[in-house]
């Protein structure tokens, strides 16, 4: 059995183009499908059947430090969704260490709460997926 070695450095995000750098410490990218993926349902007799979802879409959050520029790129698209609308962009969360990939249309759901501190502080977006499409290497 080979020993896997897992570095944060191997996960690669790009939004909108624009490779996003200065992650704070700890969990700084998260994935979350917005329903689960099927749904069980139990007849009064204990027959079991299930309903696969349509809704593939979801949440990504990323954590950055305050200094960071990639804040920058992040507000920008806040600030032009809120103004025009055009704050949409492509989404590609790469983990190199298992060749998976994760990808969709997102735009900012909220920005982060401001909070400023003797210490370095981190900034928390949330961004909506519209369609999360997850790429798996054959096994």
């Amino acid at each position: 059995m080979a020993i896997q070695t897992y570095s944060p450095g191997d996960v690669a995000v790009s939004i909108g183009g624009n490779l996003i750098a200065g992650f704070a410490d700890g969990t700084f990218v998260a994935i979350e499908r917005e329903v689960d993926a099927m749904t069980k349902v139990v007849g009064a007799d204990g027959e079991v059947s299930r309903t696969q979802s349509a809704n593939y879409s979801g949440m990504l959050t990323l954590t950055l430090k305050q200094t960071s520029d990639s804040n920058r790129v992040l507000g920008a698209y806040l600030l032009d969704d809120e103004a025009d609308g055009s704050g949409v962009f492509d989404v590609l969360v790469t983990d190199n260490l298992d060749n998976k990939t994760f990808s969709s249309e997102g735009w900012i759901q909220k920005g982060p709460n401001e909070e400023y501190s003797s210490e370095l502080t981190n900034r928390e977006w949330t961004i909506a997926l519209a369609r999360i499409r997850q790429e798996w290497p054959a096994a």
